[in-house]
């Protein structure tokens, strides 16, 4: 389908694959929702997609990937998730581009138009304070608001996520360099889990069975809402191995209490020899010496003591698993968790630096810890989360957000009318007494 705008003359068409995805991949907007790996998977589930483009005198100036959605009412929604990308500075290109898509979306029948922008609102730092001079798209809200959008707020959105913390790897040369700008607990926590073997591990479809198990256990204990496994199932099957990376962090539960009894009985063996050489010298050297050497030896004691309760029959344990989405200029960490049970190996902490060395090997520029709330205070839900992300360094990403553009006003406000009441009614229905059975 081909559209022009008699007003600017852009032409709005559907794109194949390799169009969009050409464009989709160098876009300094480009995001893993907005990708050809993503639109795979998508139409493998039985979702509607297309593929847009708007061309300025035959080059493409903007596209996105569109989902549409329809109730068992008949009322259809228009999404572009993360999109559409284009320059949003360009005040005449992004008018255009909403006129052009909202005249499609009419066309199929949609109700309303929905769009996020990947851009952000404000720029801020690790600690979530603005940074304006840094950069300020304040305005854009109120250029897309005249267009006639409704901005639907800044808070946290699970769906379209909209408040990150990103780590910016552009000119960190190795991974000692990596690893210095993280906090000193997080180096602790690493150098800690690649001592004791923590080794990461990619699922694949014979292996789902590990990833998911530890995901779903994780999400249950945290209280993390994650997806069913027939999900993860079609991302394997539809996206790349580089796309979907479903992590799992693993400690052969033998081999670690062999080596921990291994290095108690040698720092055992030298804080032995150094007491002898203590009490016949009183040498404050070696003093010093059998002091380090005897909390080393402590430290096995507890270790061991930590792991009394996993026999060796248990073998190999996956304490945690992580969905990453490598794409474009980053990798994300969509969803995931440590299993409680096995929190002491730094399960996460493993993965998330496991995947910031690949992040560096590969040339991805950033590294996504994605949804992060609890930025403004200790006493905020998910502020655990947050200081663990800041470990390892970074910045606050705050996005425009979602906006909402009513494509067929009377519908739109009718079913706006119809959720508010029907929420009403579960609100009142909440309030009242329960009767009890005579």
């Amino acid at each position: 389908m081909n559209t022009v705008s008699a007003a600017t003359g852009l032409q709005y068409a559907n794109l194949s694959d390799a169009d969009f995805e050409a464009f989709a991949l160098k876009h300094p907007q480009n995001s893993f929702l907005q990708s050809i790996d993503f639109a795979r998977f998508q139409r493998a589930r039985g979702q509607q997609v297309e593929l847009f483009g708007v061309r300025r005198d035959g080059e493409l100036v903007a596209a996105g990937k569109l989902n549409f959605t329809t109730t068992r009412l008949g009322y259809t929604v228009c999404e572009c998730a993360k999109g559409p990308l284009m320059d949003y500075t360009d005040r005449e290109l992004v008018g255009a581009v909403v006129g052009l898509l909202r005249k499609h979306a009419a066309g199929r029948k949609a109700a309303e138009l929905r769009i996020s922008p990947n851009i952000r609102y404000i720029a801020r730092d690790a600690d979530g304070a603005e940074q304006p001079d840094v950069e300020d798209n304040r305005p854009l809200v109120a250029d897309l608001e005249r267009l006639g959008f409704q901005h639907q707020g800044l808070d946290m959105n699970f769906v379209n996520v909209n408040w990150m913390f990103i780590k910016n790897l552009v000119g960190i040369q190795d991974a000692e360099e990596l690893i210095m700008g993280t906090s000193y607990r997080t180096r602790k926590a690493i150098r800690k889990a690649e001592k004791n073997g923590v080794f990461l591990e990619q699922a694949t479809l014979e292996t789902l069975e590990d990833f998911y198990g530890a995901l779903s256990r994780a999400g249950d204990e945290k209280g993390f809402v994650y997806r069913e496994r027939a999900y993860y199932e079609n991302l394997l099957r539809t996206t790349s191995a580089e796309f979907t990376k479903l992590m799992m962090a693993k400690i052969d539960i033998p081999a670690y209490r062999k080596s921990i009894t291994e290095r108690l009985a040698a720092e055992s063996a030298t804080a032995a020899e150094l007491r002898r050489e203590v009490e016949e010298t009183g040498s404050k050297k070696k003093a010093n010496r059998l002091k380090v050497v005897q909390d080393l030896v402590d430290s096995y004691e507890r270790s061991l003591k930590d792991i009394e309760r996993f026999p060796d029959s248990v073998g190999t344990a996956t304490v945690a698993a992580i969905h990453f989405v490598c794409y474009g200029d980053e990798v994300v960490c969509v969803i995931g968790g440590t299993v409680q049970d096995y929190i002491y190996f730094n399960g996460a902490t493993s993965l998330y630096w496991g995947m910031m060395l690949h992040a560096l090997e590969k040339g991805y520029p950033r590294y996504n810890f994605y949804g992060t709330f609890g930025i403004s205070g200790q006493d905020e839900e998910g502020h655990g989360g947050y200081e663990f992300k800041k470990g390892f360094g970074g910045e606050v990403v705050q996005l425009v957000g979602d906006f909402v553009l009513p494509v067929r006003p009377a519908i739109f406000h009718a079913n706006k009318l119809a959720r508010s009441a029907a929420a009403a009614a579960r609100t009142l229905l909440g309030k009242l007494p329960l009767k009890r059975a005579s």
